[in-house]
């Protein structure tokens, strides 16, 4: 199997994901989390890292970052390794913690930070380790709530997003954060490639830019990099009129179709679909989620719209 395509660059976001070998437990008590937390802090310094947020969970942990050098895989390297060693010494166990190489999807920039943002801390609610983000320990959420002060996460380029005094920003933060619970938002579903998350402008820069020129098995992992029709809106349409009449509920199905299989960012969805802001995006793809859960057809008319989506018919 080809390893995953790697693109490095100054001044690049990722979204970096890693889970213990068979799905196994790679924190096991407070002091795993805690030093895991101290190494990627240490690190950060010492490759010039920026992390703007993290979650930990019990068998895999999500970290988004931003790389002042193009040195992720260093980063990475020292941290999955000196973090297998502390736990692989502290158990007396020998052989891989980590299932293989982390993930790292390439993020255009903050256009996207939010939705990462969001997915990242919503992690333990949706796995039902809790029942609110701000509860679980080991995430970086509390810092952006202002709950809990810490030097390792810069939280102004996220915070920088919504207007406000600092504690507006973190209340808009929250409940933007909240609204994602049934968005069904899924990183690795708006990947091009299964590595790059980002416009049309973006992939065509990074072919051209950044992408070496040799041939190598692992571009075939990129044939999704083409630039989208202008007329994805009409597209989308298409999919919906055979699905429903109502065309209230085939306005709500735009905004949520084009959420979940487009790269466009929520300003840019509220702008096609004649929404007032991205919160709106938020609020409605938040309502249909929750209202699905009872209505059994508007359940089954998203469930197609899903699949009709995930074929590109």
């Amino acid at each position: 199997m080809a390893r995953q395509l790697r693109i490095e660059y100054m001044g690049a976001y990722y979204h970096v994901l890693n889970r213990g070998i068979e799905r196994r437990a790679i924190f096991r008590d407070e002091a795993d989390y805690t030093r895991f937390l101290e190494l990627c802090s240490q690190l950060k310094m010492r490759y010039g890292v920026v992390i703007l947020c993290y979650c930990l969970m019990p068998n895999h942990y999500h970290l988004f970052l931003r790389t002042s050098l193009a040195n992720l895989h260093k980063y990475m390297q020292e941290l999955n390794g000196q973090y297998a060693q502390f736990f692989n010494h502290n158990r007396r166990r020998i052989g891989p913690l980590f299932q293989g190489r982390y993930k790292a999807i390439l993020v255009q920039n903050d256009a996207y930070a939010l939705d990462i943002a969001r997915y990242i801390h919503l992690n333990p609610v949706k796995a039902r380790l809790v029942r609110s983000p701000e509860k679980y320990k080991w995430s970086s959420y509390s810092e952006y709530l202002g709950l809990l002060g810490s030097d390792m996460v810069e939280t102004a380029l996220i915070l920088g997003q919504f207007g406000g005094s600092i504690r507006e920003k973190a209340r808009l933060m929250g409940r933007f954060t909240l609204d994602g619970l049934d968005d069904g938002y899924e990183p690795a579903e708006k990947a091009k490639g299964g590595v790059i998350v980002g416009e049309s402008r973006f992939l065509e820069w990074l072919k051209r830019e950044k992408l070496p020129r040799r041939k190598n098995i692992e571009f075939s992992r990129l044939k999704e990099l083409q630039k989208p029709g202008q007329d994805v809106k009409e597209s989308m349409m298409a999919r919906i009129s055979g699905l429903t009449e109502d065309g209230r509920l085939a306005k709500k199905l735009l905004v949520y179709g084009l959420k979940r299989s487009t790269p466009m960012t929520l300003t840019e969805i509220a702008k096609m679909t004649g929404m007032a802001s991205m919160y709106g995006v938020s609020q409605t793809i938040r309502r249909l989620g929750i209202a699905r859960k009872t209505d059994r057809q508007l359940d089954a008319t998203m469930s197609k719209l899903e699949r009709v989506c995930r074929a590109g018919q």
